[in-house]
């Protein structure tokens, strides 16, 4: 009987044991697909987004009759986006009354009036931001497909339309059926929130278009749940099922994963079986259960591992994000104080010249104390902005032998008392072309970097110089390259990270010590003007970074008169600025200048002006006004009603003035010298004026 009964027994315990792993298992990879559904499906919303927003500026702000009028560009510009996106049908724009403007798959695309469309008539009513259709079969292709739309709008800022991306549920029902290929008895569902389905695998035939009122999965929604995992019969098929459920960003959109109790006894029971034709002795069964278990503990083990390594990815892709956005507040706080420090500066620099123009024998030792003041706090806030990457690139001459050697007054501070820095420049050194305050930012970079790592002090050296036909490598052409090599006597960097340090965000570093952004703006810098950086490193010994740039032709230096006599320019000017103390110093520079000067301080009076006919010859205005509209949308409504008149914008904040450039009105930056005023306003005199 004991020959009997402890194979019998060993065998109930082995199937109740196999029922109960096979059982959490199940709930295991149904918890696991519908992470990877979840973030499968995250990733092409996220991506249609991107693109509906890339569309979105593409469109809003401009005419119905010129987005009409350009259909052929408007189609080349979306059939552009829609390339390696096969989960993108189509994108499709339709006018303010839902009749189509332009498509990406169709040229000319018939006027077709999409008006009764739910995703129209949701936008026409007022929502803001993306819509997500229910299912919908498309009208020509007779596809099975979802819209993501969003509104836009014409240049006066009414209601011009609706920008639709149609998604494709056959993408999702092919990359689910490769999921499921993997993972036999899995059943993975894309659903609405009122349960409509758009996709199902494996497919159901003759099977509801959306899941029951009362089955578990909308019971659970009903009750507030926008994620669950539980037990119920499916809706669908009927069957006992494992299920799990989870909703898709902020949309009404929820992915679904199930695994069948059914199938999931079946494969038990025949394992069992097999298990009890091979178990006719007990040492067979215990040998089998050994196995088992031994297969059970390393799957769980891989899984585990799987779980930790994800884990591990996703805490550094928050790190990641998060010293971004530490970077961004940094940058906006930075500009906002810049342009606020701009306009000080601008009063300071106006009423400086006033007085050396009404006494120019008095305390010239004083005044010309303060404007070196003025020039040093000027190129201070520049020095902040290129930190802070809102100073737009400014290609200059420079001449490493007389600016190289004034970056030590940057970098030193940075460095403190420990660390000796030594600057030196050949004096043959070629010129090279570049943004002054780039090349800073980069020094500075660096310099913070070889300071965390010489803790207890040591040694750096900036040393530029002509690099050698062996150094260059090639590059450069005719006038070869110029070597800017810094090293310092830090701790190094093991050489098996050493190629990933020029990556973005990737830093050596503790968490909140360091951005990983310093090196990558180095590389960034190099490889935008031509060249290259190189990085060596021995742990011990320290660091060593090599700059490699082209060099420039050198040229001679113009000799600068002190303060030239300006002619007169003899020009009505309307000024518009809301800033008092700069209005107080602009006012009789322009003066100055032979200008007859009318002063408003919002756009508002000056548009009065200009509607009641007192159209003067130049009209000059700040950017960041308060009122209804600021400078630009200004200066956009005058070229509308008044194309033949002249504009001259200013702005402190140094972001402003490629966007306002790609405009096509002219920018003078604050703060600016009377030179740089009489220059601007010379310029844009000479100018034809815009056409209508």
């Amino acid at each position: 009987m004991l020959s009997i009964a402890v194979p019998l027994f060993i065998y109930l315990v082995v199937g109740a044991a196999r029922y109960m792993n096979a059982r959490d298992d199940a709930a295991a990879r149904v918890s696991r697909s519908l992470r990877v559904v979840h973030e499968h499906a995250s990733k092409v919303i996220a991506a249609s987004e991107a693109l509906q927003d890339k569309v979105f500026v593409l469109v809003n702000g401009r005419s119905p009759a010129e987005l009409r009028g350009n259909e052929t560009a408007l189609h080349e510009a979306l059939r552009a986006r829609t390339v390696d996106q096969p989960q993108i049908q189509s994108i499709l724009i339709l006018d303010a009354q839902g009749k189509s403007l332009a498509s990406s798959r169709l040229l000319p695309f018939p006027v077709t009036d999409f008006s009764d469309g739910e995703y129209f008539k949701v936008h026409q009513q007022g929502y803001k931001g993306s819509y997500l259709s229910r299912p919908i079969l498309t009208r020509t292709s007779r596809e099975m497909v979802l819209n993501l739309s969003t509104g836009f709008f014409d240049n006066e800022g009414r209601f011009a339309g609706v920008i639709n991306v149609t998604l494709l549920t056959s993408y999702f029902n092919g990359y689910y059926s490769d999921l499921v290929a993997d993972d036999p008895g899995l059943a993975v569902i894309l659903f609405r929130e009122g349960g409509e389905i758009y996709t199902r695998w494996p497919d159901v035939p003759g099977g509801p278009d959306r899941l029951s009122p009362n089955g578990p999965v909308l019971t659970h929604l009903r009750g507030g749940e926008e994620s669950a995992q539980l037990r119920g019969v499916s809706s669908v098929n009927g069957e006992d099922r494992y299920l799990a459920y989870r909703r898709v960003n902020n949309y009404p959109l929820y992915v679904g994963t199930g695994m069948s109790l059914s199938a999931l006894r079946n494969e038990v029971l025949a394992e069992l079986g097999t298990l009890f034709a091979m178990s006719a002795l007990p040492v067979a069964a215990l040998f089998l259960t050994a196995t088992i278990a031994l297969r059970n503990a390393r799957m769980a083990l891989q899984t585990m591992e799987k779980l930790e390594k994800e884990i591990e990815t996703r805490h550094r892709a928050e790190e990641a994000l998060l010293q971004a956005q530490k970077l961004e507040a940094l940058g906006r706080l930075t500009g906002g104080v810049a342009h606020d420090f701009n306009n000080a500066l601008m009063v300071v620099s106006n009423n400086l010249h006033l007085i050396r123009r009404a006494a120019p024998g008095v305390a010239t030792q004083q005044v010309d104390s303060i404007a070196r003041a003025v020039k040093s706090a000027t190129n201070l806030t520049r020095q902040l902005l290129a930190f802070s990457r809102r100073q737009p690139l400014v290609a200059e001459h420079v001449v490493l032998q007389d600016k190289l050697p004034s970056i030590k007054d940057l970098v030193s501070p940075a460095l403190g008392s420990q660390i000796h820095l030594q600057v030196h420049v050949d004096a043959a050194t070629a010129p090279v072309t570049l943004d002054l305050a780039e090349l800073e930012l980069s020094l500075l970079n660096l310099a913070i970097n070889a300071r965390d790592a010489m803790p207890r002090g040591g040694n750096l050296s900036i040393v530029s110089r002509n690099a050698t036909a062996l150094e260059a490598g090639g590059g450069g052409g005719v006038l070869g390259m110029v070597l800017i090599d810094v090293q310092d006597s830090g701790t190094g960097i093991a050489h098996e990270v050493l190629h990933k340090v020029f990556e973005p965000f990737f830093t050596t570093k503790a968490v909140g010590e360091g951005t990983g952004l310093g090196l990558s703006q180095v590389y960034g810098m190099c490889q935008r003007l031509g060249g290259r950086a190189e990085i060596s490193s021995q742990v011990g010994a320290g660091t060593r970074v090599r700059l490699i740039l082209p060099a420039a032709v050198p040229r001679a230096e113009a000799a600068a008169a002190p303060h030239p006599t300006l002619a007169s320019l003899d020009k009505s000017v309307l000024m518009v600025e809301d800033n008092a103390d700069v209005a107080a110093s602009l006012v009789p520079i322009l003066e100055s200048l032979g200008c007859r000067v009318t002063h408003v301080d919002r756009t508002a009076k000056a548009r009065a002006l200009l509607e009641r006919g007192d159209q003067p010859d130049i009209v000059l205005s700040d950017v960041v006004m308060p009122g209804d509209i600021d400078g630009v949308a200004f200066a956009q409504y005058i070229r509308q009603e008044w194309p033949q008149q002249r504009l001259l914008l200013m702005t402190g904040y140094a972001e402003q003035l490629d966007n306002i450039r790609r405009l096509g009105f002219s920018v003078l930056p604050k703060p600016c010298t009377p030179e740089m005023l009489y220059t601007a306003l010379a310029k844009v005199m000479q100018e034809p004026p815009a056409q209508g």
